[in-house]
């Protein structure tokens, strides 16, 4: 097993090496060791069964269904099936899901670890998955700043939206069950990873609809810092584009990046699916007394 550093600061490509449950085994400490250097592994060429890539997600956790019951496989609820076509039983919207720079599961009580991908299905060209280091953005904000950011606490709701007739505001497509599994959450704005010790931002965009805002700041005050540091983490030294091949398998750890899908600008005639497991993180750590731990809101439809 062999890997190559594909950026300045994150993203290995490992050759020389078949996913396989017996391959796993034998190596998983070796690879859980890579993921945690890296950020981003990707493997190419895998075609492998469902049960290697099942087995492949252990090393790096617990799987987690995913709360939109329609996005689970029907056969593995761990699985979730990203497809950029028209599903039985799912809305258009889902088509997109994952366009837009988030981290997995950042408006849940306990975060993602780790996310991976297999292409089961993919287009000639586009469909690219686009990286974020925000560790690398972090460290170069300047120390002034970062003692402000430390102190901060930032507000998260799944189905929150700042505009509640966008199309794509996820409150028009969850249900009571889905509600239930995310009441609003309160996380530290800066956070250390729970392996490494690495400070980073927990941010996200406000307008994909799980950012409410900074508390104690105003609504203007703190749109704006968001944005900012939106901003600052997507600048191009700290992006990484990766451009699927079939039956590639990439896995990054979500509490150190940002991604984002590039599906909402695929012709329909091009079909991207990809098969996903999420692995379930820890709780959120802030660095200074102020920004605490994650905290949930009672949520007042279901007291």
């Amino acid at each position: 097993m062999k890997v190559k550093r594909v950026t300045n600061t994150f993203v290995g490509e490992v050759t020389d090496f078949r996913i396989s449950v017996d391959s796993v085994r034998a190596y998983r400490g070796e690879i859980a060791k890579l993921f945690l250097e890296h950020k981003v592994l990707v493997f190419r060429d895998q075609d492998i069964s469902i049960e290697d890539f099942v087995e492949f997600g252990t090393i790096f956790g617990k799987a987690e269904e995913h709360h939109v019951r329609a996005m689970r496989h029907p056969k593995i609820s761990t699985l979730t099936m990203l497809s950029n076509q028209s599903e039985k039983g799912r809305n258009d919207v889902m088509k997109y899901f994952g366009d837009g720079w988030h981290a997995d599961s950042s408006y849940k009580p306990v975060t993602a670890g780790a996310t991976m991908l297999i292409g089961t299905e993919i287009p000639s060209a586009g469909g690219d998955t686009l990286f974020a280091n925000l560790e690398a953005a972090y460290e170069d904000i300047p120390e002034h700043e970062k003692e402000f950011l430390r102190s901060l606490r930032l507000r998260h709701q799944y189905r929150w939206s700042p505009n509640r007739d966008d199309p794509w505001a996820r409150w028009k497509f969850v249900g009571e069950a889905e509600r239930r599994d995310t009441p609003e959450v309160v996380h530290p704005l800066v956070k250390q990873h729970p392996e490494t010790g690495a400070e980073s931002l927990h941010i996200a965009p406000r307008i994909i609809g799980s950012v409410i805002g900074i508390e104690g700041l105003s609504q203007e005050d703190s749109d704006k810092l968001i944005d900012s540091l939106i901003a600052h983490a997507t600048k191009s030294e700290y992006v990484h584009c990766h451009k699927w091949r079939p039956f590639d398998v990439v896995v990054w750890d979500n509490r150190s990046l940002l991604h984002s899908a590039t599906t909402k600008d695929l012709p329909q005639d091009q079909v991207r699916r990809l098969l996903r497991i999420t692995t379930t993180g820890a709780s959120l750590m802030g660095v200074t007394p102020e920004a605490g731990v994650t905290t949930v809101v009672l949520d007042e439809e279901f007291a």
